[in-house]
């Protein structure tokens, strides 16, 4: 094996033709653009690798549980592990946390056997602060057994103080320290590997375990990392002969032992081997300084951001002013000799950092009653105002004004001033938020009954407590993972309230979830648990839940612990044939029911919804291992009501309102549609089901959408064949800042990664973080890259008008603090006006984005607006490429072409070609951005997804028509001479308040019932959008529950195909009987609310031409348009129709 082991591995100069992204983990020598993850994915290869040049064989053993911000670490040591298959590295995730722990002391145990293998394991183990806190016995244990001389342990530790993707905000430092774990603090990349070998250095040399604290700063943060395995040379303390073995006999009376050996012998020579690596070193300043600041990690690279803003650029001008700075890298042991030597001769000693003030705890110990001591600044309750606070996270700005605040005094005039604070504001009507992924389950199987108590769980289905209000229940609270249910145990005999419905995930219920259940069962508890059963952890990036055991076999351990009833809803009631045969198996559309029949059922039941994770069943679908239904959904815009039913129904991101000539409609966005079709639940009889090819899917996934709601087919447009002329950099600094803004899900992130791996083959020394955290789909994303030509220390993150360079991939997001808080009067902005719909508009179709010119206008105000450039980038790549999902590439090539990227375009073409992904259509989409940028590019046509702009005559005149169809002659001209009595007195040159009556009395006359639905469907003015879909070969199907039918007991929606087309055209002709005796559907008190509502309106129309003088115009336009509420079929519009007569009858009073 030693003779084979890392063939691979070499030597690689960076060029630009030969760089590849698995350079990272196959090249000993290179420089590679990497993450933190990725960063730290390579750890243990790089000291495998290091063993081997020394002569040792040397294993590896990897453990854990994914967790932001290390939530994709396991991944990618999976995919470094592939590519160096001949590698002696396991990676085995764990269940949970603190079995992980279990098995990375077992690695340190090998070499006490005779029979080992290998002369050390390295052990690795991963897990947020959380899993940490949870595991803390098991590492207590694993601690004192102790680490072997060629082996050593490091644990990663994932910490989120801002609680972007936690519970609750965290910082691990402390829990580390009680366990007697050195805490290593690195502030990028390139530190998470330097810290992360000497933590396994140092462990090898104490015996004890190490650890590596990871930020998300960190974890998410990219940079341009100079890779050399052989560059580590650690000063390693002499191990004691006398040290004792790694033992697993951590019993009494040899665990006293243990521990005083781990306090007085292990501990120490951890410290000397701080000591020795001067590991915490002063990064600025020199002898004559007279205040110091400590910091670590990320937030030292921070303090060095604000010294800029005050004024210092240089190291050497952070000196002259009297200041020195120390970076701890390790925060626990803190090195006594260290901070005396640094505290030497200053007067004032600040300490930075973030929560607790452990380091400042420490320190004040060290120096406490030493002669000339410094003051020190820092948290503790001898000073009233803390340096900085005690919660929350720390940023630039924060440590900026607090920097000021102390400094001012000494060298007032020498600190910059304050800069002016520009503020911009634009009125946003909706904002993104995360969201639940077009199609996923949580959509639907977080749906209760009215009026239940619900404990929310951890996973992507914790979103419900963001979503509606009410559509998750009553939710009292979320506990800790693995506690689910333990609430309402405390909770159920002092409340009135009998019944708890408990949410809990798959990937929960294998980590320690169960127990959960059985703790519930003992406890004789009545409440309902609905394990969400989607076959993937998402929210951490899709991983198969360790443990994982299939639905069947899960509900008959249940059963056996004592539950007193299991139903299963499911999308696919064949999926299993393997349940028990005490188990319900039933179809989701009864997911309600089974919820009423379990909270009836005494004890604690079970609730199991099987249906598998979106985002994972679409990559599967792509990569054929699962099968491509050959339906799609398709609304019919005339005969949809816009009421938002079918969003309500669904919760679905791909339910998208638009507007129409006939007033704003809904639309599925065949792009990002994951065909799980709960929409068509909606009440609504809109809905077409097209049966297609399975080989259409990619083709119709690429479609925009014109006008009408009808799919634009790829176009034959010619690509124009010139080549732009060689870009000009807009400046020759030495160093940029950039700031992307996109929608999560977009590919944000991976257009930071290119830019930046860009820059890197280019020469630039590159510093990046990618702010993702919590499940992002649908929500706001933000990538900051800065470039340096010197490689100076920087924050990763921008702060108030750092942006150089402002790239707009979504314009709503750079409307927000996530765009207008970084700009500033110098910044380039180039980005797309391309308008994507919001989680919240999903339910609330009446909401409508904010004007792109206005966001448009008001950046420009604010930045360089002689620098500024938008495109319509996704209609104008699905305009000549069928496709949108290079839109954000095209954006790039803009940004390139007008020189606010200072990129060369061979290094851009090399890092789109070594992403992998779509190389030929991104190239192009490149180099369409930049014919875009120097008008080359021929766009003449409207853009395709806006409602085009009628005289008010035609608008008139097809609703007066479309009148007439519905109800003949006289109707039609009954409606004309109405509009026209408004028209006559209309006061105001715009004529909004004839435009509002003219579409409003056409909506209410034209009302949908039987016939008017049958004529819709039969002259096909709506189905634009199918016909598309179909492409000439496939069959259309509508999908109906005719009131009549579900008045028969029809519970769901019935297929008609083509074949009934003659009978809708027979109902179309009997639209004669309507409001006649004969007509059958009249008699239903829908239908007679329907016929009473012109009427109503029009007695309401005659009171506003009777006010045109005496009330406000706007206030005569809403009362003209309060129609525009009832929307709906059935029992919605009924409710809906209620609302418009109580705000008639209050319109008419102030009418009078």
């Amino acid at each position: 094996m030693e003779s084979d082991s890392f063939g691979r591995w070499g030597h690689r100069d960076m060029t630009i033709d030969d760089y590849a992204l698995s350079d990272r983990y196959t090249q000993e020598q290179t420089t590679s653009f990497l993450s933190g993850v990725q960063a730290l994915a390579r750890l243990p290869l790089e000291q495998l690798m290091a063993d081997k040049n020394n002569g040792l064989n040397t294993a590896a053993f990897v453990s854990g549980y994914p967790g932001s911000p290390l939530g994709g670490y396991g991944d990618e040591v999976d995919r470094a592990t592939s590519i160096n298959a001949d590698l002696p590295l396991r990676h085995i995730p764990a269940i949970n946390e603190e079995h992980a722990a279990t098995a990375v002391m077992g690695s340190q145990l090998v070499t006490t056997r005779a029979d080992a293998l290998h002369q050390g394991v390295v052990g690795v183990w991963y897990g947020k602060a959380p899993g940490l806190e949870r595991a803390s016995d098991a590492i207590r244990h694993a601690v004192l057994a102790g680490t072997g001389a060629y082996g050593g342990v490091v644990a990663l530790v994932g910490d989120d103080p801002g609680a972007k993707s936690s519970t609750v905000p965290s910082n691990s430092t402390d829990i580390l320290a009680a366990l007697r774990i050195p805490v290593l603090v690195p502030g990028d990349p390139a530190a998470l590997l330097e810290l992360g070998r000497h933590a396994i250095s140092m462990s090898r040399a104490a015996g004890l375990w190490a650890s590596v604290r990871v930020v998300a700063d960190v974890a998410d943060g990219t940079s341009s990392v100079q890779l050399d395995a052989s560059q580590h040379h650690p000063v390693s303390p002499e191990r004691p002969a006398n040290l004792l073995a790694p033992t697993g006999r951590v019993i009494s009376p040899f665990n006293l032992e243990l521990e005083r050996e781990l306090i007085e012998v292990r501990l120490p020579i951890a410290l000397d081997y701080i000591r020795l690596n001067k590991l915490n070193r002063v990064t600025a300043g020199n002898d004559r300084a007279e205040v110091g600041i400590i910091a670590s990690g990320n937030t030292h690279r921070q303090v060095h951001e604000a010294l800029k803003r005050l004024g210092m650029q240089s190291n050497d001008d952070i000196a002259s002013n009297g200041i020195r700075i120390l970076e701890m890298a390790v925060t626990y042991p803190v090195d006594t000799s260290t901070i005396k030597k640094f505290a030497h001769g200053l007067s004032e000693l600040i300490i930075i950092e973030e929560k607790q003030p452990i380091v400042e705890t420490a320190v004040r110990d060290i120096l406490s009653g030493a002669a000339n001591s410094p003051r020190i600044i820092g948290k503790s309750v001898h000073h009233a105002d803390p340096i900085a606070p005690h919660h929350g996270t720390l940023d630039t700005g924060t440590i900026t004004t607090a920097l000021r605040t102390r400094l001012s005094e000494r060298l007032g005039d020498r600190l910059a001033p304050v800069a002016p604070q520009q503020i911009h504001h634009i009125e946003l009507t909706v904002e993104r938020s995360p969201f639940f992924c077009s199609g996923c389950p949580h959509n639907s199987s977080t749906v209760v009954p009215e009026g239940s108590v619900v404990g929310a769980g951890i996973g992507c289905h914790t979103m419900v407590m963001l979503g509606e209000p009410g559509r998750g229940g009553d939710i009292v609270g979320v506990t800790a993972m693995g506690n689910e249910g333990s609430l309402w145990i405390g909770m159920e005999d002092f409340v009135s309230t009998d019944h708890m419905i408990q949410n809990i995930g798959d990937g929960t219920y294998f980590h320690s979830g169960q127990l959960a259940i059985t703790s519930a069962v003992a406890a004789g508890s009545h409440m309902t648990f609905k394990l969400l059963y989607n076959g993937a952890v998402s929210m951490t990036g899709g991983q198969t839940p360790s443990g994982q055991l299939s639905p069947a076999a899960v509900a008959a351990n249940l059963l056996r612990q004592g539950v007193t009833r299991v139903i299963v809803t499911t999308d696919d009631t064949d999926r299993h044939n393997d349940w028990p045969t005490e188990v319900d198996v039933w179809h989701r559309s009864r997911l309600i029911e089974a919820q009423e029949v379990l909270a009836a059922t005494p004890g604690v039941t079970v609730l199991i919804h099987d249906q598998p994770c979106a985002a994972e069943l679409r990559r599967d679908r792509k990569r054929g291992r699962a099968v491509t239904p050959t339906d799609r959904i398709v609304i019919d815009h005339r005969i949809c009501e816009g009421c938002g039913d079918c969003g309500r129904t669904s919760n679905c991101l791909s339910v998208q309102a638009f507007d129409t000539p006939w007033g704003r409609k809904t639309r599925i966005d065949q792009n990002s549609c994951n065909l799980d079709q709960s929409c068509v639940d909606g009440d609504c009889p809109s809905f077409i089901a097209v049966d297609t090819e399975p080989s259409l899917f990619a083709r119709l996934t690429s479609r925009m959408f014109d006008r009408n709601g009808t799919p634009t087919r790829q176009t034959s447009t010619e690509i124009p064949p010139t080549e732009p002329p060689t870009p000009t950099a807009s400046t020759d600094r030495d160093d940029l800042a950039i700031r992307l803004t996109g929608v999560g899900g977009t590919g944000v992130v991976t257009v930071a990664q290119v830019i930046g791996t860009a820059a890197m083959l280019d020469g630039w020394s590159v510093q990046g973080i990618d702010q993702i955290g919590l499940s992002q789909k649908a929500g706001p994303v933000v990538s900051d890259i800065r470039l340096s030509r010197g490689g100076a220390v920087q924050a990763s993150r921008l702060g108030q008008g750092d942006a150089d360079v402002l790239i707009a991939l979504d314009n709503l997001v750079a409307a927000g603090a996530n765009g207008l808080g970084v700009i500033s009067p110098t910044t380039m902005v180039v980005g797309s006006s391309t308008e994507t719909p919001t989680a919240s508009m999903i339910a609330h179709p009446e909401l409508h984005l904010p004007n792109s010119d206005d966001i448009e206008s008001t950046l420009g105000d604010a930045t360089d607006s002689t620098k500024q450039l938008w495109a319509d980038a996704a209609q104008i790549t699905t305009r000549f490429l069928g496709d949108a999902t290079t839109a954000n590439v095209f954006v790039v090539g803009m940004a390139v072409q007008i020189g606010a990227l200072p990129i060369s375009l061979d290094s851009l073409s090399e890092a789109i070609r070594v992403n992998g992904a779509a190389v030929e259509a991104n190239l192009t989409a490149l180099r369409l951005g930049r014919l875009y940028a120097v008008g080359q590019l021929n766009i003449d046509a409207p853009s395709s997804t806006t409602a085009e702009v009628e005289l008010l005559d035609d608008v008139i005149g097809r609703c007066a028509e479309d009148v007439k169809a519905h109800s003949g002659t006289r109707a039609s001209q009954r409606f004309l001479d109405t509009v026209q009595r408004v028209r006559d007195v209309d006061p105001d040159p715009s004529l909004d308040l004839t435009t509002s009556v003219a579409s409003h009395l056409h909506q209410l006359m034209t009302y949908k019932d039987e016939y008017e639905v049958a004529r819709l469907i039969t002259t096909g003015d709506g189905a634009g959008a199918s016909d598309s879909i179909a492409d000439g070969k496939g069959v259309r199907y509508r999908l109906l529950h005719p009131p009549i039918l579900a008045a028969m007991g029809v519970k769901r929606k019935l297929r008609f195909g083509p074949g009934w087309i003659p009978m809708f055209k027979l109902l179309r002709r009997a639209r004669v009987l309507r409001g006649t005796p004969l007509d059958i559907f009249g008699y239903a008190r829908v239908r007679k609310i329907e016929r009473s509502l012109p009427g109503e309106y029009l007695e309401l129309v005659d009171a506003i031409t009777t006010s045109v003088s005496t009330l406000p115009y706007t206030r005569l336009v809403e009362f003209a348009r309060l129609p525009d509420v009832i929307r709906g079929y059935e029992e919605l519009k009924e409710s809906r129709v209620e609302i418009f007569r109580t705000q008639r009858t209050a319109a008419l009073a102030e009418l009078k």
